[in-house]
């Protein structure tokens, strides 16, 4: 491991967090290969292919209508990655901002990721959350 992870990792992850804080699906989905999944901390927990971030984007605008859930805001720093070939995994710590009914909390956790590189494309296969507070 360098100082700095690999410039095409730090751009998955910024577009990643990118299209998180912004609820810009198109960014989000992007940064996906086809049989990404997605591990995270509401309800049903996690999802497979096919099309796991697109159904993971419903259950997330599910949750936060029914919290009325107005602001969220993810602030990172990447912490740990490794390339193996054509196979890579990284970790960020996390603070989640939200902002549910006009009060606003803080929950840090990790996100871990998985990448692969297809027809000389890197692109996430995994995304898992995991809440420290």
């Amino acid at each position: 491991m360098s100082d700095a992870p690999p410039p095409w990792m730090q751009t998955l992850v910024d577009k990643h967090v990118e299209g998180f804080n912004t609820q810009n699906y198109e960014i989000f989905l992007s940064v996906f290969n086809d049989s990404a999944i997605i591990i995270d901390g509401i309800a049903p927990y996690r999802w497979l292919n096919p099309n796991a971030p697109e159904h993971w984007l419903a259950e997330a605008e599910k949750w936060r209508e029914n919290l009325g859930v107005t602001y969220e805001n993810l602030s990172y720093e990447m912490k740990f990655w490794n390339v193996d070939g054509s196979f890579a995994y990284a970790v960020i710590l996390g603070t989640l901002s939200v902002t549910i009914k006009g009060q606003t909390i803080a929950r840090t956790g990790t996100l871990a990721y998985t990448f692969s590189k297809q027809n000389e494309e890197w692109k996430i296969d995994a995304q898992a959350w995991g809440r420290t507070s």
